[in-house]
């Protein structure tokens, strides 16, 4: 049975399966915890004879994380029937093609897809120290971040994001402190994000640090730092970074990432 809910008010049986997996569910809690009845956004709740089994976000993004077959199916009826406004499927790998394979052939050819995509945590203090000049960004640093951002966004997907929206979402996240920098003058040395805070545990996006700089630990440290300042928001931390990404990779783990799972992304 499927239940569509376009409102905040998150029945329990659905936080209790948002809560089993905090680092997977992370950003799709945030994104249920952010509907409204203005929205154009919603969720599909499957529910089986045994209970939750299935939790979907439809909106810029489509996240969905299933129990079972069963919900894969039910939701891909559903999508079936509906436009589909969504430019990416994010998620765990294993819902995420489970989807994809049922829904592929309503949507444009993908663009990208990253099929491995390793899912780190760390619920712990860092193991090495936080850089100390890494602060709180704030509307004195707007530009900057946003061409950062930018720059991140073209290197991870090839082109550059919707500006309007971008520039949108870098004000709210400074506003509510949740973007994190090192500048040094007019250049921005380290960069990351608090984008998602949901389930138990906040998720880390838009991690960046100029070529230039990179492999000299501005990364790492940036990352310690950004652990400490931001554990405030949630007892643990993850991330997911590209599989070939293998300086990003080592750079986690000597902070105390550890893999806990895996996503996949589609950009449509």
């Amino acid at each position: 049975m499927l239940q569509i809910l376009n409102s905040s008010h998150i029945p329990p049986d659905v936080l209790d399966f948002l809560n089993r997996k905090p680092e997977a569910h992370s950003f799709l809690a945030s994104r249920l915890h952010a509907l409204h009845e203005r929205s154009r956004s919603e969720a599909l709740i499957y529910r089986s004879q045994f209970g939750v089994e299935g939790v979907t976000y439809i909106g810029a993004n489509l996240l969905p994380s299933f129990a079972s077959r069963g919900g894969a199916f039910a939701t891909a009826d559903y999508l079936k029937s509906r436009a589909l406004p969504f430019s990416s499927i994010v998620g765990e790998g294993e819902s995420v093609f489970a989807l994809w394979e049922l829904i592929k052939f309503l949507l444009p050819r993908a663009r990208l897809i990253r099929e491995h995509q390793p899912l780190l945590s760390i619920s712990s203090e860092p193991l090495i120290p936080s850089d100390p000049k890494v602060r709180l960004a704030t509307r004195d640093d707007l530009e900057l971040v946003i061409s950062a951002g930018i720059e991140m966004f073209i290197g991870e997907v090839g082109e550059p994001p919707n500006l309007t929206d971008f520039r949108a979402r870098a004000i709210e996240l400074i506003d509510e402190g949740r973007t994190f920098i090192r500048r040094e003058g007019d250049e921005i040395l380290f960069k990351a994000d608090i984008g998602a805070i949901g389930a138990g545990a906040l998720q880390i996006h838009g991690v960046w640090v100029p070529v230039a700089y990179r492999g000299r630990g501005f990364g790492s440290h940036g990352m310690a730092s950004v652990i400490r300042l931001s554990n405030k928001f949630a007892p643990r931390a993850c991330l997911y970074v590209n599989d070939f990404n293998l300086a990003a990779r080592v750079s986690y783990k000597k902070v105390g990432f550890v893999e806990v799972g895996e996503f996949a992304s589609i950009f449509l």
